[in-house]
């Protein structure tokens, strides 16, 4: 399994954009040091609340020449042709792969912010269908050179995308979903899939899980490598006692509040957003029940190292391939902490268990238990060695 460190640049009231975003590259580099895989932003724009990471791409660039190992990827890109062009979309991932020797990704999405889609006056009715074709051209411009495009919403002659990426066929590209169809639609495209169970729990997370396998296996798709199952976490709280953990635990609910405030209106801007308001009823009649939203809304890992470690198998157990961790909203020496502690006692569980150091109780307990059976293994060599002339 990977493990993904995702932010949104949460700036706290009274301290500035310039602290968040030099804090911000002090934790890329320690996320590197702590074993953590990739590091993204959601592109946020005009974000009321603490989200500031509104160009993705220039922070990449700057933490891409202070790091050699983690990989950066847009978390998400937003498709609507008013906020990013599929070309320009497809000409910056494949410029941060070239300056990252190959360590770029990208994950695409609609939005689902109102204060975002009004003021670039996107249109809900088609911005779904305007997101699948866009993702299509992007990935026609990586494999074809030239390319060309006619769509419903997109018309390119002949061209060739300049640059292009040193991975291929390209970096790796996955479709953000918070509904059941949107994981279908994943998989039909061949990418990987990036889900949420927006605080629904197991069962609507497997859901979706398995609409994204089902739509991948009727597509027939020959590049297998391109399937890659990935599930966003709300929120990551790793600290050294599971009382600890679950008292932190209950300021995110305020996040939790924020993220599907305005749900309700978006769900009536049109029918592709209606299942928010379903999300906003279930959190609504949640949202006081902490250990719920802890324990079985599939949206948080909450606990000790070892807590950590058992919510996590539950995902393991669904197939899931890699965890999206939103690890802000907290004081940098917080997050730092937290990024070492996990990086420390809960990745290599699942990067290198043979590697992890035993408690030596346990150790002595299974030397024990296999005495019996050396013992058998002894005397049939010293006969078999005996029975020899």
């Amino acid at each position: 399994m990977r493990f993904g460190f995702l932010s949104e640049g949460d700036t706290p009231i009274g301290s500035t954009h310039y602290q968040r975003y030099h804090e911000l590259v002090d934790q890329v580099i320690a996320a590197e040091r702590f074993g953590w895989d990739i590091f993204g932003c959601s592109e946020q724009h005009l974000a009321i609340g603490g989200a500031s990471t509104s160009a993705p791409e220039v922070l990449y660039s700057y933490m891409m020449a202070l790091t050699s190992r983690i990989k950066f990827s847009f978390a998400v890109a937003l498709m609507p042709s008013r906020i990013n062009h599929p070309i320009r979309t497809a000409e910056r991932i494949a410029t941060l792969d070239i300056l990252s020797h190959g360590r770029m990704e990208a994950v695409f999405g609609r939005g689902n912010t109102m204060l975002a889609l009004r003021a670039f006056e996107v249109d809900s009715e088609t911005n779904k269908a305007e997101m699948e074709e866009g993702i299509d051209l992007i990935v026609s411009a990586f494999l074809n050179d030239p390319f060309n495009f006619v769509g419903e919403f997109y018309k390119v002659p002949p061209r060739s995308l300049i640059p292009k990426p040193i991975t291929t066929p390209h970096p790796p590209l996955a479709v953000a979903a918070t509904s059941v169809a949107s994981s279908a639609t994943a998989g039909a495209k061949g990418l990987g899939l990036v889900s949420f169970a927006n605080f629904s729990g197991f069962e609507v997370l497997n859901e979706s899980l398995n609409a994204y396998d089902e739509a991948w296996a009727a597509g027939n798709h020959s590049e297998d490598k391109h399937k890659f199952k990935s599930v966003l976490i709300s929120g990551l709280i790793c600290e050294e006692s599971a009382e600890d953990a679950r008292k932190k635990f209950v300021p995110l609910l305020e996040y939790v509040k924020l993220a599907v405030g305005a749900y309700d209106r978006l769900a009536d801007t049109s029918a592709d957003y209606s299942y928010t308001k379903t999300i906003k009823k279930h959190v609504d009649s949640h949202i006081e029940d902490a250990d719920y939203m802890m324990d079985d809304s599939a949206s948080f890992v909450v606990g000790d190292p070892e807590g950590c470690i058992k919510q996590i198998r539950k995902f393991e157990e669904l197939g899931v391939q890699q965890l999206w961790l939103r690890l802000d909203s907290m004081p940098h020496a917080k997050i730092i902490e937290t990024l070492e502690r996990f990086g420390r006692y809960v990745i290599p569980h699942f990067k290198n268990p043979k590697s992890v150091v035993k408690d030596p109780d346990d150790v002595l307990q299974s030397i024990r238990e296999r005495r019996a059976g050396h013992a058998i293994e002894l005397e049939a060599f010293l006969a078999k060695k005996d029975s020899k002339p």
